[in-house]
C-alpha cells in the first residue's frame, strides 16, 4: 500500500521535541537529546527508531541471575533442590493433620497456658521485688519495706 506523502516541512517538525512550559525557562538539553527520534541507517525516513540505551543495572542482574543459574546448574544443586522439594511433598503427605475441632481444642489449651504461665511470672516477679527491694535494701515504696521502718 502506498503510504501518505509528507512535505519536508512536516518531516522536519515531528522529529522536533515540544517543551511545554514558560518561553523563557531553560531546557534541559541532554533530555531532549534523549528524546529525539533518530531515522534508520538505511536512510528510509519513514521507519525510525527512538534512540534509548537499556539500563546498566537490568543487563547487570539479568547476566548475574544466568551466571548463577548455570553454576548451579553444572554443580548439581538444582537437582538437589528440587530431590528436596519432592521428597518434603512426600513427606508432608503422610502426614496426619488435625481437624478443625482438634485445632481449636489445641489452641484454646496453647493461649490457656501461655496465660497462666504471664500470672506466674508477674506472681513471681512482685515477690521477688518485695523480698530484694523491701526486706533487704529497706525500700519504703514497697509494702515489706515500709512495715520494717
Amino acid at each position: 500500500m502506498a503510504e501518505p506523502k509528507t512535505t519536508e516541512t512536516e518531516e522536519n517538525a515531528s522529529s522536533v521535541p515540544v517543551q511545554a512550559g514558560k518561553p523563557n525557562q531553560q531546557t534541559n538539553t541532554a533530555a531532549i537529546k534523549s528524546q529525539t527520534v533518530q531515522p534508520t541507517s538505511s536512510g528510509d525516513s519513514s521507519q525510525e527508531v527512538v534512540s534509548e540505551g537499556m539500563p546498566f543495572w537490568t543487563i547487570f542482574w539479568a547476566v548475574l541471575i544466568v551466571v548463577v543459574f548455570v553454576l548451579l546448574w553444572t554443580t548439581g544443586k538444582i537437582d538437589a533442590i528440587k530431590k528436596h522439594l519432592h521428597e518434603t511433598r512426600e513427606q508432608l503427605r503422610k502426614a496426619t493433620w488435625p481437624t478443625r475441632e482438634e485445632l481449636k481444642q489445641h489452641i484454646v489449651v496453647v493461649m490457656l497456658s501461655s496465660l497462666l504461665l504471664a500470672v506466674f511470672t508477674v506472681i513471681a516477679d512482685q515477690i521477688v521485688r518485695e523480698l530484694i527491694w523491701g526486706a533487704l535494701l529497706k525500700d519504703p515504696s514497697t509494702a515489706l519495706g515500709s512495715m520494717i521502718q
